[in-house]
């Protein structure tokens, strides 16, 4: 069985030699310095009276080739301090040491020198003995002149008398978008216990380039585990709630067989070539990547925006027991209001003493719940200043017999008046905390012509913030309203009244929208169906949950694209659930419909989702419009003579 050296290894089951390599770029190098010294001849020799400007010539889009390695390839028993490349032209180091994956892994980075054409990578650690070690520079190998890179380029070599050529592949994606993960730190440990996952080395390490792709190789006979992770210390390690992680559930145990093919090549007598290519086990894995549950409580920032607000986030929700006192200055008996989000992660205080907020700096105490290293909760306490610089204002001299405006708060609201949503309700939201709201000099009005007619209405207090409200209504499309809130209707906590609210809109045609219709079969038990929008960041617009195969309908939709994604729910809870390392749990799985629908207005979309998920599931969703925007694109820069992807480099 040959093991790999130098090679481009866009399939993580196949191997490619390292020596074709090298002799095809070797051949195609000779082929151009022919093809230059031919159109050099018959330049010269053909217009010798005509003078212009040079064209530069061919451009050189071959990259270096490796002529001579110390060790060489594959070589065993070396002891060396370095290992050296002799290329056959000058080469760029800047970004090989970045880029430069070594497994196993070594405490210290080596250090990258340039000998003329020749890269050294000179070892800072002792190498372990009877060891099969892998250099991985990916790209980073490039030429000096015009940056043309080496793909892919291994190396590798033993301190032993034997060389390990076992490989374990894969693919590293995000659970929840299912988009590749890139420059994930991939562990293979011997040690089968989750633990030496979160305090101990790998064995064997690899990085996923943008396609979430890694490949281990040159790994011993062995058991191991697979973990993948967004390593943000650098230590190898998982060793907080905050890093990225993904496991595989069995245990790798990598192997290798030969598998040859007999071929029938005619001429003049047959004759039967045997080929063949080598197979790896375990197959490629797919590794989902997501980040824990775990409660790891502390002050992560906090900041004071405004003289009288003064902000504090934190990592986890704070429980009941949380307590914010004032140490300086001295507060007075209702110092302060304190307001929450709606995960109790951020706490707001306003100063309700003007006193205190006029004070530059404040000094608070803070204490909070946290897990000890029992893992026993108790009392953390942490001390903070705050400083507020107040911004320059002109001094302007009050006129003669001038009456002080009285400070006023505006209410905010979601209306739009021109067409508003017919699916949406009204949002009253105050700037700041409320003492006081008459909800019964809220009122909507229906209008028709310059007739109004009040609609009786419920004004909902939203129960995570006390400054929002809300009005449900069942909305006729293509209708007038009038929305009043009186003056004075508010008052903050500072006792400043709210201005007055005398608002006409109309609401949204109904065939401004798009419905679709989603038939689903293939469940096997509950999922949740999401709506999302057509963004990198995919904000869940709706959701249905549904307990099997069936038609759901998303009505009232914008026209605009939008995707789908389905969560199988295996607990049955409503909602995506991470996963669990301890207890080998892995997130709940996630698929995508495979078009992104564009909702025109006035029009039904009836679309059938067979579900059938698989490990090796792929997020390739098709956009209909964008791929007549690239075809219609290609086509103007053929005719354009612009070059495209797959001509690039003068090829």
């Amino acid at each position: 069985m040959e093991e790999t050296g130098f090679y481009n290894n866009t399939d993580p089951q196949r191997i490619f030699s390292g020596q074709l390599w090298m002799n095809y770029f070797r051949l195609q190098r000779v082929l151009v310095l022919f093809i230059s010294a031919s159109l050099f001849y018959l330049i010269f020799y053909t217009s010798c009276a005509n003078i212009g400007s040079p064209t530069g010539g061919i451009k050189d889009s071959i990259p270096p080739v490796v002529v001579k390695t110390i060790p060489e390839l594959r070589s065993t028993n070396f002891d060396g301090a370095d290992v050296r490349f002799t290329f056959d032209e000058f080469i760029m180091p800047d970004g090989i040491l970045e880029k430069l994956v070594i497994s196993p892994p070594m405490k210290k980075k080596p250090i990258i020198k340039m000998k003329g054409k020749i890269l050294i990578v000179e070892f800072q650690d002792t190498l372990k003995k009877e060891s099969t070690y892998s250099l991985d520079f990916k790209d980073a190998v490039a030429d000096n002149n015009e940056k043309n890179p080496i793909d892919n380029f291994r190396f590798s070599f033993s301190t032993g008398p034997s060389f390990d050529s076992l490989r374990i592949s894969g693919f590293v994606k995000n659970a929840l978008n299912q988009e590749p993960v890139e420059k994930a730190l991939v562990l293979l440990h011997r040690q089968k216990d989750y633990l030496a996952f979160i305090d101990s080395i790998p064995n064997y390490i690899a990085i996923t380039d943008k396609e979430g792709l890694f490949v281990i190789d040159n790994v011993a006979p062995g058991e191991y585990r697979l973990y993948a992770l967004m390593d943000a210390d650098n230590s190898l390690t998982y060793n907080s709630n905050s890093e990225l992680i993904a496991f595989a559930d069995s245990i790798m145990i990598p192997s290798a067989s030969y598998v040859s093919h007999t071929d029938t090549i005619v001429k003049g007598l047959d004759t039967l070539v045997v080929t063949g290519h080598v197979d790896f086990l375990p197959e490629a894995q797919n590794l989902m990547m997501f980040e824990e549950e775990k409660f790891e409580q502390y002050l992560d920032n906090s900041k004071r925006s405004q003289a009288n607000q003064c902000d504090f986030y934190f990592a986890e929700s704070l429980s009941d027991s949380f307590r914010v006192s004032l140490l300086k200055p001295t507060p007075t008996a209702d110092w302060s209001f304190i307001e929450s989000n709606l995960k109790r992660d951020s706490i707001t205080v306003w100063l309700t003493d003007t006193i205190i907020s006029k004070s530059d700096s404040l000094k608070f105490e803070l204490k909070y719940e946290v897990l000890d290293s029992m893992q026993q909760m108790v009392v953390k306490r942490d001390t903070v200043e705050m400083i507020y610089a107040r911004p320059k204002q002109l001094k302007t001299k009050r006129k003669k017999n001038e009456v002080a405006l009285i400070p006023t708060i505006s209410l905010g609201n979601n209306i739009n008046q021109s067409a508003h949503d017919i699916y949406q309700r009204i949002k009253i939201e105050a700037p700041e905390p409320l003492s006081s709201f008459d909800l019964s000099q809220i009122r909507l009005y229906s209008m028709l012509d310059t007739v109004k007619t009040n609609i009786p209405i419920v004004v909902q207090k939203d129960t995570n913030s006390i400054r929002r409200f809300f009005i449900e209504h069942r909305w006729e499309p293509n209708s007038n309203y009038l929305f009043q809130i009186d003056s004075a209707a508010a008052r903050n906590i500072y006792g400043h009244p709210s201005n007055k609210i005398d608002l006409k809109f109309r609401t949204q045609k109904e065939d401004y929208y798009g419905k679709i219709y989603l038939t689903i079969s293939g469940l096997t038990g509950p999922a949740i169906v999401q709506l999302l929008a057509n963004t990198k960041d995919e904000k869940i617009l709706q959701k249905i949950q549904v307990i099997g195969d069936g038609k759901i309908e998303f009505p009232y939709l914008k026209p605009e694209k939008y995707k789908i994604r389905l969560i199988l729910d295996a607990n049955k809870n409503g909602k995506w659930d991470t996963g669990y390392l301890a207890e080998i749990l892995q997130p709940e799985k996630v698929v995508y419909y495979p078009k992104v629908i564009k909702v025109r207005s006035n029009f039904e979309y009836k679309e059938n989702w067979k579900i059938d998920y698989k490990p090796d599931y792929k997020k390739e969703l098709f956009d209909e419009e964008l791929e007549k925007e690239k075809a219609r694109k290609k086509e103007q820069d053929k005719k354009a003579g612009i070059k495209t992807e797959g001509t690039k480099n003068g090829g």
